[in-house]
């Protein structure tokens, strides 16, 4: 798994964040978390963390600054930044040093959701397989893996899964880390940018249609994630394609 550390002044949401967003079925842990920023800049170089989520307004130290002096610590990590604040230098600011995302408060779970995706994709380097034929000695697992397969414009969360098949959600992370050396959520990312790769083919079918089929209601959303999968965008895939 990937590690995260958080920093936020708000004591509430710092934990909302450790407690309610779904870390562990994305391929992510909580390796630390913290209201201040001095402690963030001794802390993120010893952990090493892979992201580093932090508040823009804090006191002492804005986001920017503290990303610029772990930047001087030669701290190497995608950084997101969460703010009820969206001016222009401050966004302009965050992204001349190579930020990865800008989350607003308050901080919705699509949004969440649609960032650990992309953050994923950056960190492995995954690129869509063309088969996923995997049969293990667990035959549990196999059913798990088939229905996904079947399902996966569905909306399909670990606890689902879990329950459905008799698995602890910790158990299911770890099988698919074991047999696909991936998170169920990129594992589901990854079937699903497979389809609309195919589904684009067909120029009768509206991108926004393509959209829908492989389970995204928010076509921004699945905007951003079949670029950063592709490297090119669903328009831009079709015409290469005619």
């Amino acid at each position: 798994m990937y590690k995260v550390y958080l920093v936020d002044d708000d004591s509430f949401i710092l934990e909302e964040l450790v407690d309610m967003v779904p870390w562990a079925e994305n391929g992510f842990e909580v390796a630390g978390s913290t209201t201040d920023p001095e402690e963030a800049l001794d802390r993120i170089p010893v952990l090493a963390p892979e992201v580093v989520f932090c508040d823009l307004r804090m006191p002492g130290m804005d986001g920017n600054e503290m990303i610029r002096r772990l930047k001087g610590k030669d701290v190497r990590c995608e950084f997101v930044m969460i703010s009820a604040y969206d001016s222009f230098e401050n966004v302009r600011e965050f992204f001349r040093q190579t930020g990865f995302d800008y989350i607003l408060k308050p901080v919705s779970n699509e949004d969440i959701q649609m960032v650990l995706e992309r953050l994923m994709i950056r960190l492995s380097g995954s690129h869509p397989q063309e088969t996923r034929e995997v049969l293990t000695k667990n035959p549990e697992f196999n059913r798990l893996v088939a229905y996904v397969n079947d399902h996966y414009s569905e909306k399909l969360g670990l606890s689902f899964l879990a329950d459905k098949f008799g698995f602890s959600k910790s158990h299911v992370c770890a099988l698919f880390q074991k047999h696909f050396n991936m998170s169920l959520n990129l594992y589901l990312t990854d079937l699903r940018m497979r389809h609309a790769k195919e589904l684009l083919l067909d120029r009768t079918i509206l991108i926004k249609e393509v959209a829908y089929r492989c389970g995204y209601t928010d076509y921004y959303h699945f905007f951003k994630v079949f670029r950063d999968h592709f490297g090119v965008s669903p328009k831009e895939m079709r015409e290469q394609n005619p």
